[in-house]
This record gives structure tokens, C-alpha cells and sequence, in this order.
């Protein structure tokens, strides 16, 4: 059993989230949004603001976009640079009427049909609900936490999060705590749609009916019919399709005893190597799945060739707009990829912001300290370790990185050849030629020792690579280390 359950979706969103910033902001009818023209691609903006703990958002048939308010308890739309409440009252409860008198306890995620039904996870009252005409409803649940399956009444949930609905209008549901996927017929039937229901949660990839999850959070469907969920538990994304559960990005790990999770981290690279902490809402498009990486407070990206990048965000927590780079959000919990723009729920700065991207020419964050974050350095020896985009480089015994006064050489062919470059070396001239894809670069021996040749090897001086080779490169005394990165 769990002694705990770190940032759980239950109980208050408003404290479970450690919220540092919880001021609640009641949707006003008056323009509380300002809408902000995006001037560089590769910025990050405040769309809406002065929203209480944004969660779910969801694209809506005529272009708005529904915003739940968790800390407010309301359910708001944002249409041409105005944000304006879809339900009316602030204060916690569970009542279904007119959207000018229901109740809610803390909504967090939300998804809309075709027919523009808003189907709003109404999570600490563990009913998922229905807004339709102006009036609210409950779709499934009976207001009571449990795990049942059933009609409308006598199914139970236990804090339902992420929503995501398909083409036959059947509601998809993580159930959080009862750790599966939970489906609701468009007749208001619910049942187990992927998972086996523990309620210390799993790991276990597989059938449909023996997968486990562990406090599943956002869903998002992808061109074929398949379902992604962010495993917030695990700290993994997994993927549902043609009855079977697989891990598509994250590393997994032993299970503390204690806490009943695995370890979160941040490591970007290879799917299989890559390490998350607690992500949550998801979003996708043109065969890249955003990720809101909420506890490393980063926006992630896994691409169609598997890989895991990050595209904006750090790790330290702040409220920053601008550049990718420097931008800094506070536990993003929900995404939503539409028009070209990728909308996160900033939800600890009570905020959206926006940012344009390309699905197709992703461009990963490439700063030192992205660097540093993402690399788990071994610990230190008399040996120097050099890294190359989260993998260590190795050196043969007689081609290893040395250092002559206050300056480090690396060998080239060991560095770029792991990075993947194509290496000739021209005997005559004494020069190496590497090329990968469109890049080329010539190095040979020169007066300035930035390269030079020893024994047959050509070394380059440590920090020449980001000149010569257009790479980040961090120097980390304490671990004896090189870590490099490529933006590849």
C-alpha cells in the first residue's frame, strides 16, 4: 500500500499540486483574456491569464476553446481574445441544473464531441459531467468514489483525469486511482477499457485486460484509432491499440517501497532511455505526441522516430515568457495542439501560454543547463567522461581525451563518429572531412592548437567543438565531465 501519493489528482487540485499561487480567479464576463499576436515562431506567450489553476483544455467545433478552472471550479471559454465562464458559480459542489446554477469540485480535464458536448472530468466529486444547451449534467458516476462499472448511476470512478472522446462519441476515461482507462458508451454505459484494476497501481505492458497503469492522467487519440496516456505514476507514455498495452517513451524503474512509484527524472535521447516526472496532459499532431512534462516543469516532445526531446521550458519552476530557451512554467498539466499552436495550461501561475510549433521541424532545446538536467553523469573518477546527447562516449585505450596545460582534447573520430557523422580522412592533405546530412566540416592541424594531430590521431581542444561544430558544450568539474549536446 502507499504511504502517499505525490501530487495526486484528488482531494482539493489546489492543495495537492503544493500550489504556491492559489488565488482563485472567478471567470468575469468582461474580457479577462488578452489575445497576443506571436511575432517569433520560437516564442513562448501568455494567451489567457488571471484563470484559477487551469487544467483540461479542449478544442471546441466553432473555433473556442474550453478552459477548466480548477481552482475556481468553473468550466470558461476563450474565443477571440475573451475568456468568458460557461458556468457560473466559484463555490465547491455537486449539483446538475442550468449552467448558471450547477456546481463542481475541482474539474480537472475536459474533452468535446463534434457536436460541441463538453464532457468535463469533475474530479473530487469522481463523476465525469456533460454540458449541453446551457445546462449540466452527469454522464457517468454517482458522486461517490469507488470502482465500478455500469449504467449511468451505478458506475463509480475515483478521481477521473484525462477525457478524450472518438468518432462513435464513446468518452474515454483515466481513472486515476482506480489506475485504468475506464470507456462510456454514448447510452451512458461504463466500462474497463484498458487496465487492471489495483488500487496501489502497476506496471505491466500486455493484453488490455492484464496491462497495469499507475495514476493515469491525460489522453489524446492519433490518427489511427490509437490511444496515448500519460502513465503519471510510472513517470511513462503508453500506448493503446488493437487490444494491447505498450511503453512508447520512458524509461522504466524498481518501484520505491515506500511511495509505491517509480523514480521520475529528466533525460531526453532514445525512447527507451528517456525519463519523465509525473507527465501529464498530452496533446498530438502530424506523428508527434507533446508532452507536459509537469514536474520538470518542461513541455517534451516524442517524435515520430521515437525520439524524446524537449521544446521549451526549465527545470527550476518560474512564469517566463519569451524565448524557448529561457521560458519557465510551474507544473503544466494540460495541452492542446491547434491552428499551428501548442496551448499549455501553466497551472501553478495561473496562466495559458502559447506556443507556435512545427510538428514536422521540431527544433529541441540546446542550453547548458539543459544539458547538465538532462545527463545522468556516473560519478566521478580520474578518467574523463564525455557525453554526447545523454550517451556516453567510448574511447579505445589509445585514443583517449587528454589534457595539456588548461585545456582538454578530445579525439574527433570517437566524438563524431557517436554523434553519427561520416568520417574520410585525406592522408595527403593530413585533414578529416565529416559530414552528416547537409553539414560538412574540414579539421586540420593548426598553430592555434585548437586541432592537432598526435600519433596519427587528430584531437580537437574541447571548447572549439561549439565554434567548429556549432554544438553545446558544458564542462562539469565536479564529475570530471564533457557533456555535449547536438540539437539532433
Amino acid at each position: 500500500m502507499k504511504k502517499m501519493r505525490l501530487l495526486a489528482v484528488s482531494t482539493a487540485l489546489a492543495t495537492a499540486l503544493v500550489a504556491v499561487n492559489v488565488t482563485a480567479y472567478a471567470a468575469a464576463t468582461e474580457a479577462t483574456a488578452t489575445a497576443t499576436n506571436i511575432v517569433d515562431a520560437a516564442a513562448v506567450v501568455k494567451a489567457i491569464e488571471k484563470v484559477s489553476q487551469p487544467w483540461g483544455l479542449a478544442a471546441a467545433p466553432d473555433g473556442s476553446i474550453v478552459v477548466i478552472g480548477s481552482g475556481s471550479n468553473q468550466i470558461n471559454e476563450w474565443k477571440d481574445g475573451k475568456l468568458t465562464p460557461v458556468t457560473a458559480l466559484t463555490k465547491q459542489g455537486y449539483f446538475d441544473g442550468t449552467a448558471a446554477n450547477s456546481t463542481f469540485n475541482h474539474p480537472s480535464y475536459s474533452a468535446v464531441n463534434g457536436k460541441g458536448v463538453i464532457y468535463v472530468s469533475d474530479t473530487d466529486n469522481h463523476v465525469v459531467r456533460r454540458i449541453e444547451n446551457d445546462r449540466v449534467y452527469t454522464a457517468a458516476g454517482n458522486g461517490k468514489a469507488g470502482n465500478k462499472d455500469g449504467k449511468f448511476g451505478e458506475a463509480q470512478f475515483n478521481a477521473p483525469a484525462g477525457l478524450a472522446v472518438d468518432a462513435k462519441d464513446n468518452v474515454y476515461v483515466a481513472d486515476s486511482l482506480n489506475n485504468v482507462i475506464r470507456v462510456i458508451s454514448p447510452e451512458g454505459v461504463t466500462s474497463v477499457f484498458a487496465g487492471a484494476a489495483n488500487a496501489a497501481g502497476g506496471y505491466k505492458d500486455g493484453s488490455a485486460s492484464e496491462a497495469l497503469f499507475n495514476e493515469p492522467a491525460g489522453l489524446v487519440f492519433d490518427e489511427k484509432g490509437g490511444l496515448y496516456v500519460a502513465d503519471s505514476g510510472n513517470h511513462l507514455i503508453r500506448y493503446i491499440r488493437d487490444g494491447k498495452v505498450t511503453t512508447i517513451a520512458g524509461k522504466p524503474t524498481a518501484v520505491d517501497a515506500l511511495t509505491g512509484y517509480m523514480a521520475g527524472g529528466y533525460v531526453n535521447g532514445k525512447s527507451g532511455d528517456a525519463k519523465f516526472n509525473r507527465p501529464r496532459g498530452l496533446a498530438y499532431a502530424s506523428g508527434v505526441l507533446f508532452v507536459a512534462d509537469s514536474l520538470n516543469n518542461r513541455i517534451r516532445a516524442v517524435q515520430a522516430d521515437g525520439g524524446v526531446i524537449s521544446i521549451a521550458g526549465q527545470t527550476a519552476p518560474g512564469d517566463i515568457v519569451g524565448t524557448v530557451e529561457k521560458s519557465q512554467f510551474n507544473q503544466p498539466s494540460a495541452l492542446l495542439y491547434t491552428a499551428g499552436k501548442l496551448y499549455v495550461s501553466d497551472t501553478l501561475n495561473n496562466s495559458v501560454k502559447t506556443l507556435e510549433v512545427d510538428p514536422k521541424a521540431l527544433k529541441p532545446i540546446q542550453t547548458t543547463e539543459d544539458l547538465i538536467a538532462g545527463t545522468e553523469l556516473l560519478p566521478a573518477s580520474k578518467d574523463l567522461q564525455v557525453w554526447l546527447n545523454g550517451k556516453q562516449v567510448k574511447f579505445t585505450a589509445a585514443q583517449k581525451p587528454y589534457k595539456s596545460g588548461d585545456k582538454t582534447y578530445l579525439p574527433a573520430r570517437a566524438v563524431f563518429e557517436a554523434w553519427g557523422a561520416e568520417i574520410k580522412w585525406n592522408a595527403a592533405a593530413k585533414e578529416v572531412l565529416l559530414t552528416k546530412n547537409d553539414w560538412k566540416l574540414g579539421l586540420k592541424a593548426n598553430a592555434k592548437q585548437t586541432v592537432v594531430l598526435v600519433k596519427g590521431t587528430l584531437y580537437i581542444e574541447a571548447n572549439y567543438f561549439s565554434d567548429a561544430a556549432s554544438l553545446v558544450l558544458v564542462q562539469d568539474t565536479e564529475y570530471n565531465a564533457i557533456i555535449i549536446g547536438s540539437g539532433q
